[in-house]
């Protein structure tokens, strides 16, 4: 086993090596993904947080910032005194969300937004409808539009156009994100905002035409990584929802197709298990240089290591963050393939997650239903095939039959990462599996109980594992409740949909209490705690959210009729 582990390891760095002069860089931006004024600007630590420079507006030209950008170094010989590099950022930089004469990212009230949503009567509790009421407002201050001229200063801009309005997450997040909006779209929904829904799944349509595929998030510097795979996901909530079926037509189908066709080219990787071999998938982001937006913390990361290491390290942090989860021990493999380690240990790489082999399941049935709806039968038997494809690895590589879970697989020491994650469900959201649906509910509610996720007060943990970062323990996210959660309620067995509601009223409740408490709802909570928003990681806990939003107004339209916002603690009922 040493010896096979030595051996793919070569290979890899083999295949890495030879692939570095052809990696691209984040993006052809001089300023805001390589060159000197980036790496000078950040390693000088002029903002607690680095994402804050590289979304920052030029006031003048490319070239006029870069020539007057030389012009200091040669002044100072090439080492500019911290003082003078703030000066001149402030001279030839804006923030444009406090100037208000730059107008890139303008507030935007949605045209289809109501004051009263249909949501609200479909919830008993006054105290969870008059809640739902403020979140319909928030909406509204999460609402965005881009000026035209982001188009036409495209050069000045990290922003990406986008033609139509669209909801950001909130705090630092001031950009259109990827899988963010699955949820999003899911509350809009619930606030008959069915135009608004349409008009963002057409800003990720225009991004597939222009790029090939969407990137992480809504700025150059995330263009060569995307997120996990939920654009089909989006059409078929909007299509269900606004009964539009006129959308699900040829050209839809060609944009969805050529997302796909990303991830299966650039993602998809071979896994041999007991001498079969299986193709299923990866997060894989190459790129050469550290993150833009968290430059700082990446070169620091990797700076006693080689060219070959840091570039592979480099990677293996971008491939993280495509995943949705940065950061988490997750991705950590250390001595003898453990899941110990920090984020010098990060191999994404290497490690085959359940979640996004689900959700491309997903992603190939939907197209396999809409092909032979529009009757291209070539595309319904290559989506029917690759369906098939990915649940035969699911269920062979994927599936730990001792634990009656799922678990994410060690594509270099050959063996399942045996360790809890709330993404170890995803294929119940997805139903990516062949199990009878009761025997299936007795295993997955005897891993429940195994590992003690139930008895949280604050929502279902992303581990159990306390490493700092905020992927791991103790917090709890959003996407991960409604995959743990709707992946119950799809089983449809009693125990399931019990052990669902009660996750769900914790999970409503906690957001409930924090938001009466501070006033706000959290990018993600303390599972420990009711009420209390998560923490760790590489920046301050963020407020807003868009996510968390859409998520509870999913639950309140599920379960509206009976969850109670009163008398909620550790030895009462949730309802």
């Amino acid at each position: 086993m040493k010896f096979f582990t030595a051996v793919v390891a070569l290979a890899g760095w083999l295949t890495q090596l030879a692939a570095q002069s052809t990696l691209k860089e984040s993006c052809d931006s001089p300023i805001y993904c390589q060159g000197e004024l980036l790496h000078d600007v950040q390693m000088a630590s002029l903002y607690s947080d680095s994402k804050y420079f590289v979304d920052l507006k030029l006031r003048n030209s490319e070239r006029e910032v870069l020539a007057a950008f030389e012009s200091l170094k040669v002044k100072y010989n090439r080492t500019i005194p911290k003082d003078e590099l703030r000066k001149f950022v402030d001279q030839y930089f804006v923030d444009c969300p406090t100037d208000p004469t730059c107008k890139e990212l303008e507030m935007w009230v949605p045209p289809d937004w109501k004051q009263h949503p249909s949501i609200l009567d479909r919830i008993s509790d006054r105290g969870y409808r008059d809640w739902a009421n403020d979140m319909n407002g928030i909406w509204k201050n999460l609402s965005r539009k881009m000026s035209t001229t982001v188009l036409r200063d495209k050069s000045m801009t990290s922003l990406i156009y986008l033609p139509n309005g669209f909801v950001i997450p909130g705090g630092r997040f001031k950009e259109m994100y990827y899988w963010d909006n699955y949820w999003i779209i899911k509350g809009l929904l619930q606030c008959d905002m069915f135009d608004t829904v349409k008009g963002v799944i057409e800003n990720f349509f225009d991004l597939v035409k222009k790029i090939g595929h969407i990137p992480n998030g809504s700025r150059v510097y995330y263009k060569q990584r995307s997120q996990p795979p939920m654009l089909a996901f989006m059409v078929d909530a909007y299509v269900r929802a606004s009964r539009d079926e006129g959308f699900i037509n040829r050209k839809t189908l060609a944009i969805l197709d050529k997302e796909l066709q990303y991830f299966i080219k650039n993602r998809q990787v071979t896994v041999t298990k007991n001498n079969t071999t299986f193709q299923l998938y990866r997060y894989y982001a190459p790129s050469l240089g550290p993150r833009p937006e968290s430059y700082r913390e990446d070169y620091i990361l990797a700076e006693t290591l080689s060219d070959e290491e840091k570039t592979k390290l480099y990677i293996n942090i971008k491939s993280a963050a495509e995943s949705g989860w940065d950061f988490s021990s997750r991705w950590f493999i250390g001595e003898k393939g453990t899941n110990r380690g920090t984020l010098a240990d990060i191999k994404t790489e290497y490690i085959i997650p359940v979640d996004l082999n689900a959700l491309l399941f997903g992603c190939f049935e939907l197209m396999a239903k809409w092909s032979q709806y529009l009757g291209n039968f070539e595309k319904y038997w290559l989506y029917r095939f690759k369906a098939i494809e990915v649940a035969t690895g699911i269920e062979k590589v994927l599936w730990n039959k001792k634990d009656g879970i799922w678990y994410d697989y060690d594509n270099l020491n050959r063996k399942p990462r045996e360790y809890f994650y709330s993404s170890n469900f995803a294929p119940l959201w997805t139903g990516a599996y062949t199990f009878d649906r009761r025997d299936l509910s007795r295993y997955i509610i005897n891993y429940i109980f195994k590992t003690g996720i139930h008895k949280f007060l604050g929502g279902t943990p992303q581990s159990l594992f306390d490493t700092g970062e905020q992927w791991d323990y103790p917090n709890a996210w959003a996407p991960n409740q409604a995959i743990l959660i709707q992946g119950l309620q799809r089983l449809g067995t009693r125990e399931a949909e019990e052990m669902a509601a009660n996750l769900a009223a914790k999970w409503v409740y906690t957001n409930y209490r924090g938001f009466q408490t501070e006033g706000k709802m959290f990018e993600k909570y303390n599972a420990e705690k009711v009420g209390v928003g998560g923490g760790g990681g590489e920046y301050e806990a963020q407020e807003g959210f868009g996510w968390t939003n859409g998520l509870i107004f999913e639950l309140l339209d599920y379960y509206g009729r009976y969850f109670k916002s009163t008398n909620m603690n550790r030895r009462s009922k949730p309802f």
